[in-house]
Formats: C-alpha cells, structure tokens, sequence
C-alpha cells in the first residue's frame, strides 16, 4: 500500500509532541478541527444545551487578515468529560491552501501559518493538561505557543533554506512578525495585556535560548513545558530582553 503523506497539521502537530515529549492522546487531528459552518453549528448546539465554551483565541494586531477569529474551544459537560475542538476560519485555510508554507514561508503567509500552530499548540498542551492532571492558565498557553511558534517558523525557513541555521536577517524577519509587529486589537484591555505579556515573554524566553548550546536546546524545552505557569513566567521574565 502506498504511504500517505501526513498533513501540514499532522506535521506539525509531530514537530510540537516530539519537542515537548508530549502524551495527548491525540489521534487523527483533523477529527478535532471545524470551519466556519461547523463553528456556526457547534456553537449553536452548545449555547442551546446550557454548555460552558471557553475560547481561547488567537492574538490579533492591526496587520490581523485570513487569521482573524482562529479558537481553541473548550466545552465541558456536568460530569467533568471534555471536549476540545480547533476553528479555523475557511479564508485561513484557503490563504494556507494558496500560499503552502512547505514550498515558501513569506510575507503572504507568516501571519495564517502562525494562527494554525498557535491554535495547535493551544489544543495539544491543553490535551495533554487533561490527561495528566496538570494546571494550565491562559497566559500560560499563550506563553508556551508564541515559544512554539517562534520553533515552527524557525524550523520551516531552515527547512525552505536547507541551511543548518538560520541567518541574523532570517531571525530578525521571524521576530518582528511575532514579536514587534502591530499593536493587539482586542477591544478587551485585559485581553491584549494577556497577549502583550505572552509575546514579550516568549521574546525574551526564545533570546536566551538561542545562547543554550544546541545539543542541549531540546532539554532546556522540555524543562520550560514542564515548569508550573508561574514558575514559567518567572523564568521567562528573569532573561534578559533582547
């Protein structure tokens, strides 16, 4: 039988569980991710149902387009059971869909590339929380998927380079992007200081690690998965700014 080659998202759902060293549970990814008629539909259902839905979003600048209303979905029923689901909106998939970040990563598709990690990482961590028992906040989550980004864009441009390392201007352009691009539009004050938090803690986070020894990068991740929220930021906050 022929193999069938994986999915951009089970891809990179692959990259995230091997670095983290990540037990989800996780299979088949793409039973867990609607578009914009499934949203319409399950948000429906669960509204008439009386069911709690927490959306944890992703960030959104002034330069916010094809990503703009991307969610991790949380719902969970009396009896503790939970179910989680990713959206994505039908205009990020088609921009992805036009735009494969496997053949070029650039300005036309850095922001809807960011959104599809950001929401995977969102529902991998979150899975994983679940099955272990472990606590997770959400500047928590945004924390660790900017970090996850910042791996994913990084990996990819490497990939696209075929170059071992990335170059000082490679870096710049993937920092900006993430980091130094936009104000966050959220008409929640508390919201955009959550995701103003998140990336300039990942900034900082990510600067140090590209002083860790490569060999040792791997650990040094797993640790910052591991590490309580607070703990985490801690961490994050204790490196200096880039």
């Amino acid at each position: 039988m022929a193999r069938i080659n994986p999915s951009l998202l089970e891809q990179l759902q692959g990259v995230i569980e091997r670095t983290y060293d990540l037990d989800t549970g996780v299979r088949d990814i793409g039973r867990f991710v609607i578009g914009d008629e499934g949203y319409r539909n399950l948000y429906s259902e669960s509204s008439q149902a009386g069911q709690l839905i927490e959306k944890v979003g992703s960030a959104e600048t002034g330069e916010t387009n094809a990503r703009t209303g991307a969610r991790t979905m949380v719902r969970q029923s009396d009896d503790g059971a939970m179910a989680v689901s990713v959206y994505y909106p039908d205009s990020l998939i088609d921009c992805l869909e036009r735009n494969d970040p496997t053949r070029r990563l650039d300005d036309a598709n850095i922001d809807a590339f960011g959104v599809l990690v950001e929401e995977l990482d969102h529902f991998l961590v979150i899975a994983e929380r679940f099955r272990s028992r472990g606590v997770v906040s959400l500047l928590d989550l945004e924390l660790h998927a900017n970090v996850t980004k910042y791996l994913a864009m990084s990996l990819f441009v490497a990939r696209l380079r075929r170059a071992a390392s990335l170059t000082p201007g490679d870096v710049e352009w993937i920092r900006w992007h993430l980091f130094d691009k936009g104000e966050f539009s959220d008409p929640d004050p508390d919201i955009r200081g959550r995701y103003r938090d998140a990336a300039r803690l990942a900034a900082r986070y990510v600067s140090a690690l590209e002083m860790v020894p490569s060999g040792h990068r791997l650990c040094e991740l797993r640790r910052f998965h591991r590490m309580a929220p607070q703990a985490k930021i801690a961490h994050c906050a204790s490196q200096k700014p880039h």
